[in-house]
C-alpha cells in the first residue's frame, strides 16, 4: 500500500491532488508546527492582469507556538467578502463556475474559527468533486503524531517519522515530495521492508481565462489553485491534472 502525507493548505495548487491521487491512503499532517509565509493561509488565482494572492488573515498572538490546527483565522479583517468577490469577479465567466459557485459561495458566507477547519473542508469537497477514490486521515484525529512524539521525542528525524507512519498505518511504501530528496535517508528504510519513491509533479496547460492577455509562458500561467483548472475544465480536471488527458492549446 502506498502512503503519503501533507500538511493542509488553503485552496492547494494541481500537484497536492495529484500527489493524493497516486496514493492509497493519504494523511492530512496537520498537527505539524505552523510556518509563516507558507501555502498553509494563501494561494494564487488568475486575473486579466496575470495572477494575484488570496490570503486568509491569521491571529499572530503565539503563533509560531501552535501547530496548523491551532492556527485562528481574523475575522476583523474581512476577508471572507473579499476572496468571494475575487473568485465572481475573475471566474464568472468561466465554463464551469456555475457547477461549483453554490459549494464556495457558502464557504465564505461561513464564519470560520479555525484555518485548518477552512483548509480541510476545501480539500474534501475538491477530493470529491474531482473523483479521487484514495482514502484520507487527518493526523490530529487518530493521534499519530502525539504518539511519535510520545516515542521518539522532539529531534528532527523525517526520515524516522516516514518509518513511523508506515508501520502504523499498514503501508510499504512512502510517496514523498521531490524536495525530499534533500533531506530523507531512503535507505534507512529497506531494512524495515519499505520503500520511498518522490513525487516530480509535471504541470499540464489547460485553457484559462485572460490567458490572450498574458505575456508569459505563452499565455497561460501554471502554479495556480486547482480551483483556476477546475473552473475552466470541470469533470475533465483529474484526467488533466494526473496527465491521464491533454488540452491542445492554440
Amino acid at each position: 500500500m502506498r502512503l503519503g502525507a501533507l500538511q493542509p493548505g488553503y485552496l492547494p495548487w494541481l500537484g497536492f491532488f495529484d500527489q493524493i491521487a497516486r496514493c492509497d491512503l493519504f494523511l492530512l499532517y496537520d498537527d505539524l508546527p505552523y510556518s509563516k509565509e507558507t501555502w498553509r493561509n494563501r494561494n494564487r488565482i488568475r486575473t486579466s492582469q496575470g495572477w494575484c494572492w488570496l490570503s486568509v488573515p491569521v491571529r499572530n498572538d503565539g503563533l509560531l507556538r501552535k501547530t496548523i490546527r491551532e492556527v485562528e483565522i481574523d475575522e476583523e479583517r474581512q476577508w471572507r467578502r473579499r476572496h468571494w468577490r475575487s473568485l465572481k469577479q475573475h471566474y464568472a465567466r468561466a465554463p464551469f463556475f456555475p457547477v461549483y459557485e453554490e459549494f464556495f459561495a457558502g464557504l465564505y458566507e461561513t464564519r470560520w474559527r479555525f484555518l485548518n477547519d477552512l483548509n480541510l473542508a476545501i480539500i474534501r469537497y475538491i477530493v470529491a468533486v474531482l473523483g479521487i477514490q484514495t482514502s484520507i486521515l487527518v493526523s490530529s484525529e487518530i493521534g499519530l503524531e502525539r504518539e511519535y512524539l510520545r516515542l521518539r521525542g522532539r529531534h528532527r528525524d523525517p526520515t524516522g517519522r516516514i518509518a513511523f507512519l508506515c508501520q502504523h498505518l499498514g503501508a510499504d511504501c512512502f510517496l514523498e515530495g521531490a524536495l525530499g530528496r534533500i533531506f530523507m535517508e531512503p535507505e534507512r528504510l529497506q531494512p524495515l521492508g519499505l520503500t520511498m519513491e518522490f513525487h516530480h509533479y509535471q504541470h499540464p496547460r489547460y485553457h484559462q481565462q485572460f490567458s490572450r492577455y498574458a505575456r508569459l509562458s505563452g499565455g497561460f500561467l501554471p502554479y495556480l489553485s486547482v480551483i483556476d483548472l477546475l473552473f475552466n475544465h470541470g469533470s475533465d480536471s483529474l484526467d488533466i491534472l494526473t496527465g491521464r488527458k491533454t488540452v491542445s492549446l492554440p
